[in-house]
């Protein structure tokens, strides 16, 4: 007989004895079982993306993704037909969060030790303000889009 029917023969055997298997265990069990499985796939889920060194991945994404939005922005020659204050506050926000992000980033590369001290940042919350950074980063972004759009409507009000 050829490797291929020897393992076509393994897996028709391996499945009628699961087959056999699952018919002997009550169905009851099974659907707790399953229940069971599918809970700890989704806490693992959540932990997983709970995770310090996740989040921090996202934050610094998203700020990568607004600084060159600002710098197509700045280069096109759109942000400097707004208002001056807002070209500043934004540099300044822009600014501030890049610190935020680096103050965030050694306090995460410093509980990176091993599972027990990101269990321990998470605890202390160091999760959420990577989230509330990340949040702060979101509206920047959006407030940035806004002001682009109202300049390129101005821009092109008269083709109306």
């Amino acid at each position: 007989m050829s490797s291929v029917m020897l393992q076509e023969y393994r897996q028709a055997i391996i499945s009628a004895v699961w087959m056999v298997i699952l018919s002997i265990i009550p169905p009851d069990l099974v659907r707790i079982g399953a229940l069971l499985v599918g809970s700890v796939i989704c806490l693992c889920n959540v932990a997983h993306a709970m995770r310090p060194q996740v989040l921090m991945e996202k934050l610094q994404i998203r700020l990568l993704s607004l600084e060159g939005n600002f710098r197509d922005t700045v280069d096109s020659g759109i942000i400097h037909q707004s208002d001056t204050n807002f070209t500043v506050q934004i540099e300044r926000n822009v600014g501030r969060l890049r610190y935020r992000t680096f103050e965030l980033h050694e306090r995460t590369l410093l509980t990176s030790e091993g599972i027990l001290q990101e269990i321990k940042a998470v605890w202390k919350g160091h999760s959420l303000e990577i989230k509330a950074c990340i949040r702060d980063v979101k509206a920047l972004e959006r407030d940035l889009e806004i002001n682009r759009a109202k300049i390129l409507k101005n821009r092109y009000y008269s083709w109306r």
